[in-house]
């Protein structure tokens, strides 16, 4: 079967067709209409040698921008988790502009309900907002982060993610409409953290002994605070950087974290950043 495509005895070996993915070469920016969205890798055009690749389930793939942000607590779900996936990744452009052209020309067409990101698609279904894609990735492929089992640690989990949710947004919006002040954002973060380093001084995460999605993210914004802060955070909270540790030595996570710390942890218009 041809699949439209008319080949010789010999197909040449060297047709290609170019999709976004991640994980190989990056196209040069100057072949690209959004010079700042990047374009990772391609695969060959089918031939009868390998038409069962047609059949083949596609990778998962997730969009965000060229930053850690809201995306680093799902790459440590999924490397967790096992899940082989690609990505689609989107470049602010430099200052003063700060363009978010590479983003903003493309929104509206990819298919998406509530158009956002971080985005997330799985063969034909797509969602967005972080919380519903780690729940969602948790039920498919290693549901054990829900909790569901038990009916007590389900619930510190739910009640542990919005405090997360709430501690994520004190932090990250100053980073962007501050001062770009990091000693006063620290001596406001810090006792923010009480509680949360009260509960892991007596439990290995955040809802007991059982890991869970909000435990990513967690740690990660453990990890921003601690560049904030310049440490400080560990001398009032020390229960936090054992935790945090903790959850970095994971499998799947130590190599994703140690991937994670080349990018910034905002995007290049934040006034507070470590890139």
């Amino acid at each position: 079967k041809s699949h439209g495509v008319k080949h010789s005895k010999q197909p040449t070996p060297h047709a290609h067709q170019f999709h976004i993915h991640s994980g190989s070469i990056p196209l040069s920016s100057r072949h690209s209409p959004h010079p700042h969205h990047i374009q990772y890798s391609y695969h060959y055009i089918m031939t009868d040698a390998d038409a069962q690749a047609k059949t083949t389930p596609t990778k998962p793939i997730l969009g965000y921008w060229k930053i850690r942000g809201l995306a680093s607590a799902i790459r440590y779900q999924l490397a967790y988790s096992k899940v082989d996936y690609d990505e689609e990744v989107y470049e602010q452009g430099d200052g003063p502009e700060f363009s978010r052209a590479s983003w903003m020309d493309v929104k509206y067409t990819l298919g998406l309900q509530y158009p956002n990101v971080p985005y997330f698609k799985d063969g034909d279904f797509s969602l967005t907002e972080s919380g519903a894609i780690q729940r969602y990735c948790a039920k498919k492929w290693c549901p054990e982060l829900l909790c569901l089992d038990d009916d007590e640690a389900y619930g510190k989990a739910e009640m542990a993610w919005g405090v997360c949710s709430d501690l994520k947004g004190f932090i990250t919006s100053p980073c962007y409409v501050g001062d770009g002040d990091k000693k006063a954002l620290a001596e406001k973060a810090i006792p923010r953290f009480a509680a949360v380093a009260k509960t892991l001084a007596d439990s290995k995460y955040i809802a007991g002994d059982q890991l869970c999605c909000a435990d990513f993210g967690l740690a990660e914004l453990i990890d921003v605070v601690d560049f904030i802060s310049e440490g400080e955070i560990f001398k009032t909270h020390p229960s936090l950087k054992e935790y945090r540790d903790r959850v970095f030595e994971l499998p799947g996570v130590k190599e994703c974290h140690e991937k994670e710390q080349k990018l910034s942890f905002n995007n290049k218009s934040a006034k507070i950043n470590n890139l």
